[in-house]
């Protein structure tokens, strides 16, 4: 089918527009009536174009909020399911946004105040030409979080924060938002403070992040999909789902969050053997309530 095959390259190639205008220095598009630059109208147009592929081709069509479905009982269990990725796309997404937005400031600050500028050295190649720099980047920003990620499954600490990202018992586009901030600020602080050290730009590390935000939609989008040549470093809907198995043998691997090529470099990539839909979430298999998820796990 067309679709299976295509429909990765071309959001992807839908995502590098919004950097590619970032660097021509087209991201003004900042009005009155339109407070939105380039990346975000992007980054939102991915997301409805993602949801819209959900309802018309779903690897699980029981993964969906399905809605509108008889009985009423399943109905409002999809209704409950919306409402609370929302609560995390509009609430605590905009929480952990104002706690990076905090925390990368501060770290800027406190690095110029030591006298390291923008890197202690300058090992960044800031005379190659943007794409390389971008490529540069992102290989280095997955570098470090595939190696924090492992980190998180591994370090109690870490891991009651990153788990709330771990309860979802279905992946869809929305799950990827549902995230603790302090999780968020974690992540954040792996993938560009070593960027920074080195000297890397705002530029490629922007970039980078945008690219980043609509590859995490992809990789938890519940689309069937083709895998093809990029399945050797895209990390597709198919090979994150292992990583959200409630089996922990299973979710130790493929810890790649937007690309899954360190994991077949250091050996926990892992292929789905089964056809159906596994059985996500973590131990024990019952639903938790925000406040459990955000401030007390269990």
């Amino acid at each position: 089918m067309v679709f299976r095959q295509l429909f990765f390259p071309v959001m992807i190639a839908l995502s590098m527009t919004s950097w590619v205008f970032h660097e021509a220095g087209a991201l003004a598009l900042r009005q009155s009536l339109f407070p939105f630059d380039f990346a975000t109208v992007v980054l939102l147009a991915s997301v409805v174009i993602i949801w819209c592929a959900e309802q018309l081709y779903p690897m699980h069509a029981d993964w969906n909020y399905r809605l509108l479905q008889a009985p009423v009982t399943r109905a409002a269990e999809g209704w409950q399911r919306f409402a609370r990725d929302l609560f995390y796309l509009f609430v605590v997404a905009s929480v952990g946004s104002v706690l990076i937005t905090w925390l990368g400031a501060l770290i800027e600050t406190r690095l110029k105040s030591q006298g390291f500028g923008f890197g202690i050295v300058h090992l960044w190649p800031a005379e190659a030409p943007f794409a390389v720099r971008v490529l540069l980047a992102f290989l280095l920003v997955e570098l470090f979080s595939y190696w924090f990620h492992r980190l998180a499954h591994r370090v109690r600490f870490f891991w009651r924060f990153h788990q709330t990202h771990h309860v979802v018992h279905q992946l869809t586009a929305l799950k990827a938002l549902r995230t603790h901030p302090i999780d968020n600020a974690l992540f954040y602080v792996a993938r560009t403070v070593p960027l920074m050290l080195i000297g890397a730009g705002s530029s490629e590390v922007i970039a980078v992040l945008s690219f980043g935000a609509t590859l995490s939609l992809l990789s938890h989008a519940n689309v069937e999909v083709s895998e093809g040549p990029l399945g050797w470093v895209v990390n597709f809907p198919r090979y994150h789902a292992v990583h959200h198995s409630a089996e922990v043998a299973r979710s130790n691997s493929n810890f790649g969050c937007h690309t899954i090529l360190w994991d077949r470099v250091f050996g926990t990539f892992q292929a789905q053997i089964e056809a159906g839909p596994m059985t996500l979430g973590v131990h024990p298999l019952t639903k938790r309530t925000l406040w459990q998820e955000l401030v007390a796990p269990p």
